[in-house]
């Protein structure tokens, strides 16, 4: 037990490390088509669960992208970052609309049962306890609260890829890939029960290949209008699910 919790903290200031190191480009890159898509999902989730006064725990906030988001949907929000570099960005950005936190993803400072909704958003992969960060989450959300989360999916062809590109240009050390059996399975033991579980598919997938780069959010929006229907009804076959770029899933607090 003890040398697996010296191996996470080796590995969470690795993370650590490699956040700060990108926060000064990270917004940048933000602006790839590929990630517009996915906000483009993520916003649908929040907007479906949204009512007045709800308030949000953006964790893992990173520079701010879906605390912006949520902010301009009506949620009061609430972000959180162990970066302190990622955290100097969103603060540039937000400081006069959202309240904005440094601490440890896994150790929230926070009552129990003081969030109507949890976002967690490319960043369950990147934290080795990520099972004390989902109880940690469960803990802080009302009852009947909602968890918002999208992971990078296993076997992922877009993730292969990656990964090639990484063996040859290493930029950290660290990344967790879950099979939708094992996250589902992870939410469920942490008490949470899911309501919504789908992948970005297929066509979408290759859309984003092929458009790979900064574009406006209308052509985003253009391609996952015609692509994600058909995606959703694709990612729900067993033998096709394992191919989505990402999982997104929405769970209740139960």
């Amino acid at each position: 037990m003890v040398e697996s919790s010296e191996k996470n903290l080796q590995i969470k200031r690795g993370v650590l490390s490699h956040f700060d190191t990108e926060a000064s480009v990270f917004d940048s890159e933000r602006e790839a088509l590929g990630y517009r898509l996915r906000n483009e999902l993520v916003k649908r989730l929040l907007v479906e669960g949204y009512h007045p006064s709800a308030l949000i725990l953006d964790l893992g906030c990173g520079t701010g992208e879906y605390t912006q988001l949520a902010v301009q949907i009506g949620y009061e929000v609430v972000g959180g970052d162990a970066s302190k570099n990622m955290l100097l960005t969103a603060k540039n950005k937000l400081a006069q609309t959202s309240e904005l936190i440094r601490f440890e993803l896994t150790w929230l400072p926070f009552r129990s049962h003081s969030f109507d909704c949890v976002t967690c958003v490319a960043v369950l992969d990147w934290v080795p306890d990520y099972h004390k960060l989902l109880a940690e989450a469960h803990r802080v959300l009302k009852p009947n609260g909602k968890l918002v989360a999208c992971v990078d999916s296993l076997w992922s062809p877009y993730r292969l890829f990656r990964l090639g590109q990484r063996l040859l240009s290493p930029k950290h050390g660290y990344s967790h890939y879950f099979s939708s059996r094992e996250l589902q399975a992870n939410l469920r033991a942490r008490g949470f029960r899911v309501d919504k579980f789908f992948g970005d598919l297929l066509l979408a997938q290759v859309a984003l290949r092929l458009l790979f780069e900064p574009k406006g959010t209308a052509v985003a929006r253009r391609v996952l209008r015609v692509t994600q229907p058909l995606d959703r009804y694709l990612a729900r076959l067993p033998f096709l699910k394992a191919l989505s770029a990402h999982y997104f899933v929405e769970a209740s607090k139960t």
